[in-house]
């Protein structure tokens, strides 16, 4: 009896092994099977699915060669690979007048690059006494040529760089500036503001047309502030000129002062 058990278990053993032996085998297979796929994926994405075709939409101010020159994308690079939050960097330091960009790819070969430019600009001094030209997001654009531009004053900008944020030693006026920029921006109004004064932070003031000097206190409920003031200039005539009092030193109120 106990030869027959001790056989048994011997029996039972080898079975086990067996087992095991037929296991191993059978996940090195899976995993050989996956190695062979991978590198087939590979092997495809290499010889498959490159650019062949780069188009530029949106732009005016620069041609679709330079676009397509500063972003950097080259006729065979992997479509698929393609690193687009690069591509959108590069586009926007290099092509100072772009502001936003978005890229799309078109299988099997193609790349869509678009492209949303500025198209206004605010003529501020620098430290070295030249003027030069900044966005609504308060990007430094290029320096100033022959044009009629509207003048930011009481701010200096430190060092100025084509493609980079404006930089002043008063950070505080430029948190100012800034601050009219973005609520500004969109609303329409860039097209009738001849000049934005920053020289007093809690008295900042802006100039619309040669009609109405604008009194914005400080840079609390800036958005508030042009919406507010959208509002008043539909409701003024424009035979009216005088100062426009947003400020709200009283009360949360308006006021139009005639000149």
């Amino acid at each position: 009896m106990a030869e027959r058990s001790t056989q048994s278990n011997q029996a039972a053993r080898r079975h086990r092994r067996r087992q095991r032996s037929k296991m191993r085998a059978g996940v090195g297979k899976r995993l050989l099977l996956v190695l062979v796929i991978a590198a087939v994926v590979a092997v495809s994405l290499s010889l498959f699915f490159r650019v062949r075709t780069v188009e530029v939409q949106g732009n005016s101010i620069y041609g679709a060669d330079a676009v397509i020159e500063a972003s950097g994308i080259r006729e065979g690079d992997n479509l698929l690979t393609l690193n687009k939050s690069a591509v959108a960097g590069r586009l926007t330091a290099l092509l100072p007048y772009v502001q936003r960009v978005r890229i799309a790819r078109i299988l099997p070969d193609c790349v869509v690059i678009e492209v949303t430019e500025s198209d206004a600009a605010f003529a501020v001094r620098s430290d070295s006494g030249e003027t030069w030209l900044i966005n609504f997001s308060g990007k430094v654009l290029e320096q100033a040529g022959e044009g009629d531009y509207p003048a930011i004053t009481g701010l200096t900008l430190r060092d100025p760089q084509p493609g980079q944020p404006a930089q002043s030693d008063d950070t505080e006026q430029l948190a100012a500036l800034n601050a009219i920029l973005a609520a500004m921006d969109g609303t329409g109004l860039g097209e009738k503001i001849t000049a934005i004064d920053v020289t007093r932070t809690f008295d900042l003031t802006l100039q619309y047309s040669d009609l109405y000097e604008i009194k914005l206190g400080g840079t609390d409920q800036m958005d508030y502030k042009m919406q507010y003031l959208l509002a008043v200039l539909d409701q003024l005539s424009p035979y009216q000129a005088g100062t426009i009092d947003l400020s709200f030193e009283e009360e949360k109120v308006a006021r139009f002062i005639p000149w």
